[in-house]
């Protein structure tokens, strides 16, 4: 079965956002300015916008914060966030952080893009540099995150929330419609080095794609395959959002003017305000190996945020973690579960490039942990995963692989 570009119409859509940086590294320091991106001499387009960095391609977007409509009425909060963590692990650095605002009565979407070295409390000594947003989540655990979240954003508090990781990202993209080139188009999202404003312009790319991802299938979210598209996609991620929670914040949006012509009503506004100019890109998947190549123009290959990213060894650490897992299976349920809980959780099997094989390690990680589940007595997380794997199996039928 082909799915094509359809489910994002949500913030889930927006959870394919965006992404995640180098999963293998420290907390990192905030960086204020990139002095190693390149900067050629701007030449500044009629609406104000920096060309010179990269193809300016789509400039429907109005950037200056005096232009932003103010709709009043209900207003539902979704924080959507790109974690970094190794495979395995949880917790994890909040690297991506957009705040999708529904306005449930007016029928607008506002997405406000936080970048990740945005000052925040963590915790740390007043002399550290790693008092930001993106340590806030590790150090404080998610209620002190969202909370530090709606701070900077200046709303209330945070409703429902969208976390996943890199496995988990190209899942989403896969399902939006970049089945072939979900690696590129999520480094394309990474990639900060290859811009004047580093961060802030990766921050800004992100909500782009949020933006032009709902525009482009919210007028499909209400046919059967869109909705096994977007169970599907709730799924992948980790969320306490529902289907029908989800489906009613599209219907609300929906009976009160919001469709994909509406390019009015939804923007993206980048907080903290301390840059007004960024470049709007087109990220529809035909334009994404465009971007990608002037990005490996730019910038050093191997800079983790624009690196790119192979299967192999992600492979090689799945196929030791499963195979101990069916070795302790016959001795210890608690261990497989321990070794394939968050393996499982991560979709790590992802970002095997071979669908064949990255199928086989699907089967093998959920056969072994619903095996594991019923020993322990824990019927209920058993069906779940059984539910999850019929669902995927469903949504993949039919579909090509390598």
């Amino acid at each position: 079965m082909h799915v094509p570009r359809l489910l994002i119409a949500l913030g889930i859509s927006c959870a394919v956002l965006v992404s995640c940086s180098s999963s293998d590294s420290e907390p990192t320091e905030q960086h204020t300015a990139d002095s190693g991106a390149a900067k050629p001499p701007a030449k500044v387009s009629s609406e104000g916008i920096d060309t010179s960095r990269m193809s300016f391609i789509d400039s429907t977007v109005k950037v200056h914060a005096d232009s932003f409509p103010s709709p009043g009425g209900r207003v539902v909060n979704m924080l959507v966030t790109g974690v970094d963590a190794r495979m395995g692990e949880g917790g994890g650095r909040a690297d991506a952080n957009h705040l999708v605002r529904f306005f449930l009565d007016s029928g607008y979407v506002e997405i406000i893009s936080i970048p990740r070295g945005t000052p925040a409390d963590a915790g740390f000594p007043d002399t550290s540099t790693f008092n930001m947003i993106a340590n806030v989540r590790t150090a404080k655990g998610q209620s002190g995150y969202f909370k530090a979240i709606a701070e900077i954003a200046g709303v209330p508090k945070v409703d429902y929330w969208v976390e996943f990781g890199f496995s988990q990202a190209l899942g989403l993209l896969e399902l939006m419609g970049y089945r072939d080139n979900a690696s590129s188009t999520l480094r394309v999202l990474r990639s900060r080095k290859a811009y004047a404003t580093g961060d802030y312009q990766r921050s800004y790319n992100q909500g782009q794609f949020i933006r032009q991802a709902m525009l482009r299938t919210f007028d499909r979210t209400d046919d059967m395959l869109a909705q096994l598209a977007m169970r599907a996609a709730l799924a992948i991620v980790e969320t306490n959002l529902s289907f029908d929670v989800t489906k009613g914040i599209l219907d609300d949006l929906r009976r009160h003017g919001f469709s994909s012509q509406t390019k009015d009503r939804i923007w993206v506004r980048v907080k903290p305000q301390d840059i007004s100019q960024f470049q709007v890109f087109d990220f529809d998947s035909s334009k994404v190996a465009a971007l990608d190549q002037q990005i490996s123009k730019r910038v050093d290959h191997t800079i983790p945020d624009s690196a790119r990213v192979t299967s192999q060894s992600v492979e090689q650490r799945l196929a030791r973690l499963i195979s101990k897992a069916a070795l302790d299976s016959a001795r210890s349920a608690a261990s497989v579960i321990r070794l394939l809980q968050r393996p499982y959780q991560q979709r790590a099997w992802m970002q095997v490039a071979d669908r064949r094989t990255r199928y086989a390690y699907r089967d093998r990680i959920c056969g072994l942990l619903v095996a594991s589940y019923y020993r322990v007595g824990r019927g209920d997380a058993a069906k779940n995963v059984e539910g999850f794997l019929a669902l995927d199996r469903s949504v993949n039928a039919g579909r090509k692989v390598d």
